[in-house]
């Protein structure tokens, strides 16, 4: 699997889930998105788009995830693991992430996921969709090793 610099047109050119197509997408500030250059990503595998995804820095050390899955997701989940795996390791620690957080739908398939991510629920956010619907907020926390400092 491979890694290029997001671009919103990548959602157009994407084979989309129906929930992302007509839940997330038309309200998702693309271009905003796109304006974090390195730390907006998509994976693509066998010439398909498999996920667009990145961070966006809300203060020092702490970032925000995101994701849009592609229907191809579950075909090649264990390379999009290991690659979704590598951009964390890849991006967090240059950019000093200690807290890396993202939000879900609160069903089993999404908290099944986020914990296999080694994300941790922090709770449940009532009604919180703009339909109205609950979601669970996750962190995933970060320690680096620091390095001494020379006097």
């Amino acid at each position: 699997m491979r890694d290029v610099v997001f671009h919103p047109e990548h959602l157009k050119l994407m084979d989309m889930r129906e929930f992302e197509r007509e839940k997330v997408c038309p309200f998702l500030p693309v271009e905003k998105l796109a304006e974090f250059g390195e730390l907006s990503r998509t994976l693509i595998h066998d010439g398909r788009i498999i996920t667009c995804i990145g961070m966006v820095p809300m203060w020092e050390g702490v970032f925000e995830c995101w994701q849009i899955p592609s229907a191809y997701v579950h075909k090649y989940r264990i390379a999009y693991v290991k690659a979704f795996n590598g951009l964390i390791l890849r991006y967090c620690k240059p950019y000093g992430v200690r807290r890396l957080q993202t939000h879900s739908p609160a069903d089993d398939l999404h908290d099944a996921w986020m914990r296999f991510m080694k994300f941790e629920c922090e709770g449940t956010l009532k009604g919180f969709s703009r339909f109205g619907q609950d979601y669970r907020i996750w962190r995933r926390e970060f320690i680096w090793e620091q390095k001494p400092q020379l006097h």
